[in-house]
């Protein structure tokens, strides 16, 4: 099928354009895969995705802290000695916790002394005696200052800190804590291998299952998936290292994604005092998993969150409340069957990113005003968010940067290239029309220029038009007479007067020719229907009449300045014409030829016989046949009959332009000439 000519002149005009912003997407593409926006998609999915995910539940979180600070450092001592430590975990097993994570390092005693023998004792006898309890150790190299390039993140790990040596292999997990630049948390982890292919499991996942258990909810291998762990009815897959906007991400281990459901600052936090000195209700202790911690500033153990504060800021949080934090997703997992975040292939991403960049690309180069662009640009570049907002509200994460960035860049470079052609085109348009056109003409022309332009130029059209030509008879004569400068100024004068007085009747001056003018009337916007065909045969007629008073108020001034007078002829002919431009495109020109010009032509230079009494005053308006029959009683005329005129075998019907009816006449006989 073939495309309408318009739709296909504007796809020819605006191909290189679209071409230009698809270059552009596939660039921010390339660029994208190489990582170089990682930063800035993992920055907005912090400020967009714990702000777009489902709230937590009504219910009392099933996990709660202890958490150790400066006053308890100060009243029981650094670190917390043993012996103050099982107490606690006493007081807590009697409590009925769900399970008990000692998130404190405790490999050996912290020296001979009987006092800390003692208290190594207490701990061991606690830990032997209670299965719920879950120790911790640190598989990677370094714990005071982890990074992301010493977390547990690879096939191989260093040595770290051991768990005690009383504790069984099942009531010991790793609480390595995975970091993005920044230090900020958004991984978690389930398992992880050491060097010899032992698999190590995760203090958050040690305690959920503890929890799960008591409600017969097993972790175990997915029977769907051999590569992932089921919690439940819910199947967990490890992170790949493409997984949302991460690139090439070291996703070793057995990693996924946190979902921020629960602020790690919200869990409810336990006073050790009030616990051993038995002020903790019962309640908020039985059937909880609880975790013991330090909030201690002088503990360095700060992490980065991308939940935020209620002030906006990047909340800072200790590593136990992190644990706490997947310990809770992976509870709601198997009880309430809650998702981790996922995330769309490679590919679908790249095809959403592509997709904008096309949509914005199609807007930048469509059919509509170049006005209604840039709104719509603006608008859609707030797509990709609300999208991604969508995503992870449904537990998906779509990157939105770089859908973003293609649509900035190609639609933008579209754009821009599509305003500089019309920009040119419209300088070329205005350059063309607007000297001999009244400045709305020209705007509407532009408006208009699917229809009317092609290849830079207005299309050649075959209308009907009235044509007026007018000319001064004795110029010559004045021309010979007077010197350079006040014969230019005498002729401006006349011509700037009959110019207004053709804008103001609606006509377009074509042409100046010396003292000559010609103007078309139902161009260069075209008339179509009958009645605005007579139009403009009524409103050029009556244009003349109002050059008639133009030219009267220019003898005025000329007598007063000394300059001669001049008699105004004028022609006026309806009917078929060409329209069009002519020249190069230094040089264009917008004309009109044909029969009809020739006619008007005519009946300007028409040497009327001496009986017909109309050569006596300072104008004379001559008409054909074709214009007197559209102008009904509006005009009085006098009928010259047929003459035959010069340059044409055939004869034409003359009236003369009296005035209009009932109102102006044409210019007064009697003014001297």
């Amino acid at each position: 099928m073939a495309l309408p000519e318009a739709t296909g002149r504007t796809i020819r005009e605006r191909g290189p354009g679209a071409a230009l912003g698809i270059a552009a997407i596939l660039a921010v593409l390339a660029i994208g895969r190489s990582g170089a926006f990682e930063a800035a998609e993992l920055a907005v999915a912090d400020r967009i995705g714990p702000a777009a995910r489902a709230p937590g539940p009504e219910v009392p979180a099933p996990v709660v802290v202890v958490s150790l600070g400066e006053a308890d450092f100060d009243r029981h001592g650094y670190p917390i000695p043993d012996a103050v430590v099982a107490r606690a975990l006493g007081v807590l097993r009697a409590g009925g916790a769900s399970a008990i994570g000692l998130d404190l390092y405790r490999s050996a005693p912290a020296s001979d002394a009987p006092a800390d023998l003692a208290g190594w004792a207490a701990l061991r006898e606690i830990v032997e005696r209670s299965p719920q309890i879950v120790v911790t150790e640190l598989l990677a190299a370094s714990s005071a200052a982890p990074s992301a390039a010493d977390s547990v993140a690879g096939a191989a790990i260093a040595p770290g800190l051991r768990a005690p040596g009383f504790a069984s292999p099942d009531q010991i997990g790793f609480n390595d804590i995975l970091i993005d630049p920044g230090r900020v948390v958004r991984r978690g982890y389930l398992y992880a291998w050491d060097e010899s292919g032992a698999a190590h499991v995760s203090f958050a996942l040690r305690l959920a299952s503890r929890h799960l258990a008591l409600r017969g909810v097993a972790v175990a291998p997915d029977p769907a998936d051999a590569d992932a762990v089921r919690i439940g009815e819910v199947s967990l897959p490890p992170l790949t290292r493409d997984f949302g906007a991460y690139v090439d991400l070291d996703a070793g281990g057995y990693q996924i994604a946190l979902d921020f459901v629960r602020r790690p600052e919200d869990f409810e936090s336990l006073s050790l005092d009030d616990l051993l000195e038995g002020r903790v209700p019962e309640a908020a202790i039985r059937d909880r998993v609880v975790i013991v911690g330090t909030d201690a500033p002088s503990v360095k153990d700060d992490f980065a969150s991308p939940s935020r504060s209620a002030r906006g800021a990047v909340a800072s949080v200790k590593g136990h409340r992190l644990h706490a934090q997947l310990v809770d997703q992976l509870i709601r997992a198997g009880l309430r069957g809650d998702r981790p975040p996922a995330s769309l292939s490679q590919a679908a991403e790249t095809a959403i990113a592509l997709g904008f960049g096309l949509v914005a690309v199609a807007i930048a180069v469509g059919f509509g005003a170049l006005a209604g662009v840039v709104p719509a640009l603006i608008v859609g570049l707030a797509a990709p968010f609300v999208l991604a907002g969508l995503g992870f509200a449904r537990g998906v994460w779509i990157p939105s940067v770089l859908p973003a960035l293609a649509w900035g860049a190609g639609g933008g470079l579209a754009f821009g290239l599509r305003m500089r052609a019309e920009t040119r085109a419209q300088r070329q348009l205005v350059a063309l029309f607007r000297r001999f056109s009244s400045s709305a003409v020209a705007d509407e022309l532009w408006r208009q220029r699917d229809t009317i332009m092609q290849a830079g130029r207005p299309r050649p059209q075959r209308v009907v038009l009235t044509t007026l030509i007018a000319d001064l008879e004795g110029f010559t004569r004045a021309a010979e007479k007077l010197e350079p400068e006040r014969l230019l100024d005498w002729i401006d004068a006349y011509l700037a007067a009959m110019t207004r007085v053709i804008e103001d009747h609606g006509g377009h001056v074509d042409d100046y020719a010396g003292d000559g003018i010609k103007a078309n009337f139902g161009v260069p916007i075209a008339s179509t229907s009958e009645a605005e065909q007579a139009r403009d045969a009524r409103q050029a007629v009556a244009c003349a009449v109002a050059m008639g008073r133009a030219l009267a108020a220019c003898h005025r001034d000329w007598a007063a300045r000394g300059l001669p007078l001049a008699r105004q002829r004028i022609g006026i002919a309806t009917g078929p014409a060409v329209v069009g431009a002519v020249g190069s495109e230094a040089r264009m020109k917008y004309t009109s030829v044909g029969d009809t010009i020739n006619v008007a032509a005519r009946l300007e230079a028409f040497e009327a016989p001496a009986e017909a009494g109309v050569d006596a005053g300072p104008q004379r308006i001559l008409i054909g046949e074709s214009t007197r029959r559209w102008l009904g009683d509006a005009f009085a005329v006098r009928d010259l009959g047929t003459q035959r005129v010069k340059g044409r075998s055939e004869p034409i019907h003359v009236y003369f332009v009296v005035g209009a009816q009932g109102g102006e006449r044409a210019a007064s006989r009697e003014e001297p000439v």
